[in-house]
């Protein structure tokens, strides 16, 4: 037998001690004597516990205590369900952009081409036939992006009715600064199967007007947050993602706007509309003013700590989502039919890796950089790490950059430098509610 390496134990501030298992999920309170056992079990894990047979059946439960080499086992598996979700063929991921044009000028877009262009009829075609090709597609996912794709509105709505018309299941969400979110727009969204919309917020109105405004410079937060008052009060049952995006000169504004909106519309706040912070980053420049894991760990703290708001789960459950980069079937399509791997990578001719038509070869080494190079199925440091079960690897554009140039880009989930006083908040929280 032996101590699980993904084992956290803390001693606990209400008294005794928590415990908490990273492979399994599992988190047990034990009290101050139970801990002394514990020590002799963390000791020497094939000890004769026999005196204390629920502890270590709970032990053992929890996966605390474990085989020998079953954590190896567990590393393993892991990667293979990861392997699997990566090379499935049964879902097909689409982020559309039917244009590169947007109406806001915000600097610290890092998109490097928005010109004016729009998806033609032809283009629009040649994407149906790409969707068709898929023959073991069961499900279709589709993100509309852009640019600010609500701008040629009539364009998604006649893509729409074509892959429709594919009749393969398909679900869509929208992603948009929420400028052109009219009531006319809003009417339209159960035809376009959007169940999903994302907004941007910069924090308060002076904040926001100030980081998000239109190319003319006129100010955009009247606008947006009047066309989600529309769109809360229409018949649509959608869920409304409200990001804030945050850094360290607005950070403090995210409690204001998150109680904002949890007041104006209450009856709804939590199931048909969730704010939560939107860290904003950055690839190359200084990032003096952008949040580390370390930050975002002890921001979410303080948000539980001082104003009782849980915009993430306090609770580390296991993570297996990837990317676009990390899947075989996703693609970020742009307006002339390009595809790309990252949605950072959108607008960049460098970093196209092939053509709906496929007039072109792929970038075959820029597709395997991305789901092999910087995976962290593959990072010797990463499979060590107790928090690898959590984690997910970040970032897979960081992670390739930090291949790349040989790099210190954080990449690790905020769980690893505030997991004591997120467990600590979580099991409180679920004491009191019991």
């Amino acid at each position: 037998m032996q101590w699980s390496k993904y084992n956290i134990k803390m001693k606990a501030e209400s008294g005794g001690f928590l415990l908490y298992n990273a492979g399994s999920g599992s988190l047990i309170h034990i009290d101050d004597d139970t801990g002394l056992l514990l020590d002799e079990i963390m000791a020497n894990p094939n000890k004769d516990f026999s005196v204390s047979p629920t502890l270590y059946f709970d032990l053992r439960l929890g996966g605390f205590l474990v085989e020998d080499g079953a954590d190896t086992d567990f590393v393993n598996v892991l990667k293979m369900r990861r392997l699997v979700q990566s090379y499935s063929e049964s879902q097909l991921l689409l982020t559309i952009a039917p244009t590169r044009d947007c109406n806001f000028a915000c600097s610290y877009c890092y998109e490097q081409n928005r010109t004016p262009s729009e998806m033609s009829n032809d283009t629009e075609d040649r994407l149906v036939e790409f969707i068709r090709k898929h023959h073991l597609v069961k499900r279709i996912n589709i993100t509309w992006y852009g640019g600010e794709s609500l701008l040629v509105f009539e364009r998604m709505r006649s893509l729409n009715k074509k892959i429709a018309s594919l009749g393969v299941a398909y679900e869509s969400q929208i992603i948009t600064n929420g400028y052109c979110l009219t009531a006319d727009v809003i009417r339209s969204l159960d035809e376009l199967k959007v169940s999903r919309i994302q907004v941007t917020i910069d924090g308060t109105e002076t904040t926001h007007d100030k980081r998000r405004f239109l190319k003319c410079g006129s100010p955009t937060y009247d606008k947006i947050v009047g066309n989600i008052h529309t769109l809360m009060h229409s018949g649509w049952d959608g869920t409304l993602n409200v990001r804030v995006n945050i850094d360290k000169q607005n950070y403090y504004e995210f409690a204001d706007v998150h109680r904002f909106f949890q007041q104006a519309y209450s009856q709804k706040f939590g199931s048909q509309l969730n704010v939560y912070p939107g860290f904003v980053s950055n690839t190359k420049g200084d990032c003096s003013n952008h949040f580390t894991s370390r930050d975002k760990g002890e921001f979410l703290v303080d948000l539980s700590k001082n104003f009782g708001i849980n915009p993430f789960s306090l609770f580390p459950h296991m993570t297996m989502g990837g990317c676009t980069m990390t899947r075989k079937n996703a693609y970020v399509i742009g307006p002339d039919g390009e595809l790309y791997k990252c949605w950072r990578d959108f607008g960049d001719r460098e970093r196209v890796t092939g053509s709906l038509d496929g007039s072109f070869s792929k970038n075959a080494s820029l597709v395997a950089a991305g789901m092999i190079g910087a995976s962290y199925l593959h990072d010797a440091r990463c499979e060590k790490c107790r928090f690898f079960p959590i984690c997910d690897g970040g970032c897979s554009k960081i992670r390739m950059l930090n291949k790349r140039d040989n790099g210190t880009r954080d990449t690790c989930t905020y769980f690893k430098y505030s997991m004591n006083e997120l467990l600590e908040m979580h099991f409180n929280q679920s004491r009191a509610n019991v």
